[in-house]
């Protein structure tokens, strides 16, 4: 009888145990994970800005100090950049041109200055051309039009090092640059 009541009650334990072990094994644990931020515009327009095109970074590279010897040389290598739009119809505009806007050299006031602050280089600006190769003064000048097609355009842009005087000294150059589409 002790035997029958010992088997029971270790029975008991273990169907104990093993609820216990169930639950603890069914036992859920939240940690936060962090932040999302969506943003976005619903445009009545052509085309939309594809998403790569809203928010990107042109890496200019490195140019020689010795290319900046003189006010108006450049480093000689544009650097291409695009401007991608999506979803164009036709038959709302054929044509599209773009205006780039941001602060202007105080020197050479058809280049973007150079906005580096602390280590910035001197006497450099960087100066924004449209696919034809023409100057875009910052907030003044309309891109040569580019001809739309339906579905997806390329529009392609540069930029290159540009010197507002004969002492350029080295350092960071950086520049932001917003842009406004013009349908036709």
């Amino acid at each position: 009888m002790k035997n029958k009541i010992l088997a029971v009650a270790v029975t008991a334990i273990l169907a104990g145990a093993s609820i216990n072990i169930a639950q603890a094994a069914g036992t859920e644990t939240t940690v936060s994970g962090g932040i999302v931020n969506f943003t976005g515009s619903v445009v009545d327009a052509a085309c939309a800005v594809n998403a790569d095109s809203i928010n990107q970074t042109v890496q200019m590279g490195q140019v020689r100090l010795k290319r900046m010897d003189a006010e108006g040389a450049t480093s000689g290598t544009k650097v291409p950049f695009n401007i991608i739009l999506q979803d164009c119809e036709t038959s709302v505009s054929s044509q599209v041109a773009v205006t780039f806007k941001g602060t202007t050299d105080a020197t050479v006031t058809t280049a973007l200055a150079n906005t580096a602050g602390q280590g910035a280089a001197q006497q450099v600006a960087l100066q924004l051309y449209d696919q034809a190769g023409t100057e875009l003064t910052p907030g003044v000048e309309q891109s040569t039009p580019f001809s739309l097609h339906d579905g997806i355009n390329n529009l392609t842009f540069s930029v290159d090092y540009v010197a507002t005087g004969s002492a350029a000294t080295a350092g960071i150059v950086s520049g932001t640059t917003t842009f406004d589409l013009h349908y036709q």
